[in-house]
């Protein structure tokens, strides 16, 4: 950056800045300390910011497969970091959004901007990189210095723009005339407003990664960005459509090692998603008649590239299924029980840790229920174990039907379950818990070979912050649970005590 368009900067009355919320976000996500309560309570400050983390986390952009009703269940869903860097992309997009630039250029950047946040999130899920919500916000901010030229010296930059034919001419305007270029200036006003430094690192650096200094472990992360930014320009471009794909093409493969037969999947993929950004940021991005023709265009131009090596190709793309399924497989693993459906006890310590740090920082009761189904080994005896299956099966779809959607059902093993609920006291959980006792003493089950039989269950009950119950940690609150269901078997069993 010279000296004169640094000073340029420096004391320019109209230079883009962060709205208040967006620098109050900037400084929690500085804090180790930072909590999903102090997120929360920052966020109800701003109603429309808030109603908007929650469109998002029901959006395409995380498919859930569960429905967030409120704030706290949406921050549960996304994380802590995704919420504080999702909430600071939502505040800045106040200060980068058409809204406030009527030039054509300038809203054509911010169209730029949002194709390529949402192709560089995609791009990192497919490749397995952390942190999403942070290559969203990467892929939007890149073109910031863009907005910070156009502030500080618009005599002189705005011709700029409306001569450029396209992004990379616009680049070579302005190193021939002003002697930096766009990016430059985006890193300096990123670092200006307090941003991540890994931000302020793929401004400099998106144009040219290859040739960019850049650390060995954020390398991924911005070959994902310069290749998104590659894909907004080929869909937002009405130059040579062929040329495009195949730079497209080339750098997809070169930087993320992408090949022309995954390249259409995620052409569509990011086509499908713009229409739910565009809503999100409440913008327009591109009409679905202009995305379908890029498409379109594109898969032919790439079946084109690799008809000649239609057998190496078909061979790779069993490997590729392969590993996707793989993939889904070991995912599924990590969190749910195989035979059920149901959370496992891996995702349960996550939820349990989360509900109890929440339940003691806001004072509100949170109860756990251990369910044991009686003497269920005989019914894997007399019955089979396929019978057996089809008990824990049947029984899983019960607790399900008969707890809250906000309630975490978990198999805990063999013939348990545990279920949390949080917002509920002991004396509203045990009403629940026991219709869900008789719920079960009433299904009849079928054996293999026609016999019909019943099964009964013992529950355990223990609350945390309801009236004078209190415990100390969350494995104090499991052990209360496990105790009240021991009781309940030496009662006699089909029965529900609360400890």
């Amino acid at each position: 950056m010279t000296p004169n368009i640094r000073q340029a900067l420096q004391y320019c009355p109209n230079l883009p800045s962060p709205p208040r919320i967006a620098m109050q976000i900037l400084e929690l996500g500085r804090d180790p300390d930072v909590d999903f309560g102090a997120l929360s309570r920052l966020l109800m400050n701003d109603p429309a910011l808030a109603s908007r983390i929650l469109r998002a986390s029901n959006s395409a952009l995380y498919a859930q497969r569960r429905r967030s009703d409120n704030l706290r269940q949406a921050m549960v869903v996304i994380g802590l970091n995704a919420t504080l860097t999702l909430a600071l992309s939502f505040s800045l997009a106040e200060a980068l959004g058409s809204g406030r630039h009527t030039h054509q250029g300038i809203r054509l950047i911010w169209r730029r901007g949002l194709i390529a946040a949402s192709t560089s999130r995609l791009l990192g899920e497919h490749l397995g990189i952390q942190d999403l919500e942070e290559l969203f916000l990467a892929g939007m901010l890149q073109d910031i210095g863009i907005l910070a030229l156009d502030a500080a010296m618009p005599d002189i930059y705005r011709p700029l723009i409306d001569r450029a034919e396209s992004h990379d001419v616009l680049l070579r305007e302005e190193r021939e005339t002003l002697g930096t270029d766009h990016g430059e200036n985006g890193a300096w006003l990123m670092r200006h407003w307090g941003l991540q430094e890994r931000l302020a690192l793929i401004a400099s650096a998106v144009h040219d990664p290859e040739a960019a200094t850049v650390p060995p472990e954020a390398r991924r992360f911005v070959s994902c960005v310069a290749v998104a930014s590659q894909i907004a320009d080929l869909f937002l471009g009405d130059g040579n459509r062929d040329e495009e794909t195949r730079r497209v093409a080339d750098r997809a493969a070169r930087l993320l090692g992408l090949s022309d037969q995954v390249l259409p999947s995620l052409l569509g993929d990011i086509a499908g998603l713009l229409p739910a950004v565009a809503e999100l940021y409440d913008t327009d991005i591109i009409s679905p008649r202009q995305a379908t023709g890029v498409l379109d265009q594109a898969r032919e131009i790439l079946a084109a590239r690799t008809l000649h090596l239609i057998h190496q190709v078909e061979e790779q793309q069993r490997n590729v299924l392969e590993m996707e399924r793989t993939h889904l497989q070991l995912l599924e693993t990590a969190s749910l029980d195989a035979l059920t459906g149901l959370h496992n006890r891996r995702r349960f310590d996550e939820v349990l840790d989360t509900e109890f740090r929440l339940a003691t920082e806001h004072g509100w009761p949170l109860t756990i229920g251990f369910i044991d189904l009686d003497h269920f080994k005989k019914v894997n005896d007399h019955h089979g174990h396929l019978a057996g299956d089809s008990v824990l099966c049947r029984v899983a779809e019960l607790l399900l039907k008969h707890l809250r959607e906000c309630d975490f059902v978990m198999r805990y093993g063999g013939d348990e379950f545990i279920a949390l609920l949080p917002g509920t006291g002991l004396e509203q959980a045990a009403a629940v818990f026991d219709r869900l006792r008789m719920a079960i003493a009433e299904e009849t089950h079928v054996d293999p070979e026609g016999k019909r039989f019943h099964i009964t269950s013992s529950i355990g009950l223990a609350s945390h912050m309801d009236g004078m119950r209190r415990a100390s940690g969350p494995m104090d609150l499991i052990r209360d649970a496990d105790k009240a269901l021991y009781a309940a078997k030496g009662q006699g069993r089909d029965r529900t005590v609360a400890d």
